[in-house]
């Protein structure tokens, strides 16, 4: 007992060592990712545990004002002037050049509990300066993930809980009736979330920076030798032997694609592979599109039908998590009815694991439940959903295996 009460002083005064001096210590783990991760992920897994139930209700019952709180922050650029300025600036300076006027008393109560959370540092009475966790939200998709949160978000997730009980804790595969709805009282012709973002253009325009940024830097399944193997074997088997070849073939048909990133990027990918490559989304989303040669844009209604046949890959990049599974397998059996039989189903996707599923990954797949009555699925779940609509998934290709990001292989199954 003495000798595990000595070595946990020991780990105790190695991690007042790290945090006395956090700037060095991110410096000499800056060379290390994997050692950093485990170092987080370690004081990450403890503290629900070391703390008392009087602690743990402080730091869960009130972390509803966190994100709250850091609204206030972006919308007065205090991150921004703090990482800025040259020295720490007091709150009457902050009042000043924030632009906005705040009542200085009013702004620094923000300010206290800002810095009780490491958003920014005191430095002496109302006295603040910079934090690395502040500076981390300083970017443009950063400040729009914070904005979009809690004006898109916040209402919906609040109301989750008031919204399955009205259901019995059954919540409806139905793309209107949705705790977002609930919560936002929505205009009936408004009902969905993506139907509510086209009214409010300051809304819509975070959600896109965000959901933007989001990937900014994150691994692409196109550096997957195997999925691009996969294509061209299948470009190959629909074209032989039809008037005009590959040339009058299409290899890659992107279901939902914005306005063309994907498509672009699968371009520069396979230059040679030639035939044509599609963008299909809503007939206002394409008409924004700018594409090259090659690459053509067709507005479509998902749920209604797949005008593109015969194509060599139909390809999905983060649209069916948006979906309940009723709309889901709508919209799959169109894509089956328009496949040759040699033709791929790409469905870029996260594929959440069957047991041990990441925070980032459940706390995703809840928010798509509050939004949408959608869901983040697991391996198990979509193969049970392919194999409802006629499909066999032949792989599943993780390129991003600590965010779970995969691209799902599948084939029609043979009549």
């Amino acid at each position: 007992m003495v000798a595990q009460t000595r070595t946990l002083e020991s780990a105790v005064a190695v991690l007042e060592k790290l945090a006395s001096d956090p700037t060095a210590t991110r410096t000499a783990l800056g060379a290390d990712n994997e050692l950093r991760k485990r170092l987080l992920s370690a004081t990450l897994s403890l503290i629900p545990e070391l703390e008392t139930s009087a602690e743990a209700c402080q730091r869960f019952l009130y972390n509803i004002l966190e994100l709250p709180m850091a609204r206030i922050a972006v919308d007065l650029n205090i991150f921004s002037l703090l990482k800025e300025s040259s020295t720490p600036l007091s709150t009457a300076e902050l009042a000043k050049q924030t632009g906005k006027n705040p009542n200085p008393k009013l702004l620094a109560r923000v300010l206290r509990y800002l810095a009780s959370l490491s958003f920014i540092r005191e430095v002496d009475s109302d006295i603040w300066t910079a934090s690395h966790l502040g500076n981390n939200l300083l970017g443009k998709g950063q400040s729009a993930g914070v904005a979009s949160m809690v004006d898109n978000c916040g209402l919906a997730m609040l109301t989750l809980p008031a919204f399955l009980r009205r259901h019995n804790y059954n919540p409806p595969e139905d793309k209107s009736d949705t705790a977002f709805a609930q919560g936002n009282r929505v205009a009936p012709e408004e009902v969905t979330f993506f139907q509510w973002l086209k009214n409010r253009p300051e809304n819509a325009k975070d959600f896109n920076i965000f959901m933007t940024s989001h990937r900014t830097g994150v691994k692409t399944w196109f550096e997957q030798s195997k999925v691009i193997e996969e294509i061209t074997d299948a470009f190959e088997k629909v074209t032989v032997g039809k008037e005009g070849g590959k040339a009058k073939g299409v290899s890659f048909v992107d279901i939902g694609g914005g306005i063309g990133h994907q498509c672009k990027a699968f371009k520069k990918q396979v230059p040679d592979l030639g035939g044509t490559i599609v963008l299909e989304d809503l007939e206002e989303v394409v008409a924004n599109a700018e594409l090259e040669d090659g690459i053509e844009k067709v507005g479509v209604d998902f749920l209604a039908g797949q005008p593109v046949k015969g194509a060599a890959s139909y390809y999905f990049r983060s649209v069916l998590r948006n979906w309940p599974d009723q709309y889901a397998r709508t919209i799959l059996g169109h894509v089956r009815d328009a496949m040759d039989e040699h033709s791929l189903l790409l469905i870029d996707e996260l594929v959440l694991p069957d047991r041990g599923a990441h925070r980032y990954e459940t706390q995703l797949d809840l928010a798509m439940l509050a939004m949408l009555n959608a869901e983040a699925r697991t391996r198990t779940h979509w193969n049970q959903l392919l194999a409802e609509v006629g499909f066999e998934v032949k792989d599943i290709v993780f390129y991003e295996e600590e965010a779970r990001e995969a691209v799902i292989i599948a084939k029609k199954i043979s009549s």
